[in-house]
């Protein structure tokens, strides 16, 4: 259906805008890429040595194989590959390799990615691991349910199991509105079957059990700026990862990681911890993978009198029914209507940021 659907709601809508939407809308398109852009990847080398990325820096791509690490660079012929990918390789990666660059990427079992700044690509997180370690905090900054579900969904996506850390419960006592706020997440997320775990670096709670969770795993640790990522793992782990302070006007954190690194644990296993993010953007996100992820209104949607009803606005919808009637907590709803606006077409808050400006 066309965007504007009257003369007069195109006029009043700012030209300069509507513009930026445009380009953005038509230069995000993903059905621009043809199969013929798709080539067939090249049989793997096996006289090549093989090797696993363990970090990315400006220098170039540490390799790790045999208990030694090699600095390499892209070969010129894979860095033609790139399409809609922002970066090719990743933390994880297993790959074939010289001495001086990488060669080949071997296929991957599991990855963890999100849509670049841009809005247009796909920018690789991590690979070749197990499980996501989710990680939110409580009050600094708060608790953002939207921000989870981009996380969960994007696991589902790459084959990752996910575990949601909550971090800071030592400062529930501050605020009363996020307290009443924590109680309806848990309500809402802990009947859907996801593993969550509540600590506190403060207090040492609940750090003996993310220990046993990451024991002999291969984990991504990922979250917002100032959640508190590297402070776990340093108290966990007694690492000495940098820890920043959360900027006083927006309460945001600010980017203490600035590159991923794959950590071997004590006591078996590794992790990678990212660099934190103001905003997490679903690659490709579909309607389907939406409805998919949200089981409690799916199974609600059943009952609604249309197959195709979106939940929005439609009469007679068993969705909206149960939230007026208080069935349906706020925040679960708020965040599906957030990501079905993506998955539709419109460009995430980071992007829509970006053309704002």
């Amino acid at each position: 259906m066309n965007r504007y659907d009257h003369e007069e709601d195109f006029h009043a809508k700012d030209r300069k805008q509507f513009r930026k939407e445009r380009k953005y809308l038509q230069t995000s398109d993903r059905s621009k890429f043809k199969k013929t852009d798709l080539k067939e990847k090249q049989p793997i080398d096996e006289t090549l040595p093989r090797g696993r990325i363990v970090a990315i820096g400006g220098e170039g791509v540490w390799v790790e194989a045999d208990g030694k690490r090699h600095l390499c660079s892209l070969k010129g012929l894979l860095k033609k590959e790139k399409m809609h990918a922002k970066n090719l390789v990743t933390v994880g990666d297993y790959v074939r390799f010289t001495e001086k660059a990488v060669i080949q990427v071997e296929p991957r079992y599991s990855i963890l990615s999100r849509t670049d700044i841009s809005g247009k690509k796909e920018q690789l997180i991590a690979a070749n691991v197990d499980q996501a370690i989710i990680v939110v905090s409580l009050v600094e900054p708060p608790l953002k349910p939207a921000l989870i579900d981009r996380y969960l969904i994007a696991a589902a996506k790459g084959n990752l199991h996910p575990i949601i850390v909550v971090n800071k419960v030592d400062l529930l006592h501050t605020s009363v509105e996020e307290q009443e706020r924590y109680q309806e997440f848990l309500a809402a997320y802990e009947p859907l079957g996801f593993p969550i775990l509540t600590l506190s670096t403060k207090t040492g709670a609940g750090i003996e059990a993310l220990r046993s969770l990451m024991k002999d795993k291969i984990s991504v640790i990922a979250g917002q700026s100032g959640v508190g990522k590297s402070s776990l793992l340093n108290a966990a782990f007694q690492f000495e990862r940098k820890i920043g302070d959360l900027a006083e006007k927006t309460f945001k954190g600010t980017h203490t990681t600035t590159a991923s690194e794959l950590i071997p644990l004590p006591g078996g296993g590794y992790c990678i911890d990212t660099p934190g993010v103001r905003s997490f953007g679903v690659w490709n996100l579909t309607r389907d993978e939406v409805s998919t992820h949200f089981t409690d209104i799916a199974t609600l949607a059943q009952h609604c009198h249309y197959p195709d009803c979106t939940h929005t606005a439609e009469p007679r919808c068993a969705v909206l029914k149960s939230l007026k009637e208080g069935k349906l907590p706020l925040l679960r709803y708020e965040s599906y209507t957030t990501l079905l606006d993506e998955a539709l077409g419109s460009a995430d808050n980071r992007t829509k940021r970006k053309l704002e400006s």
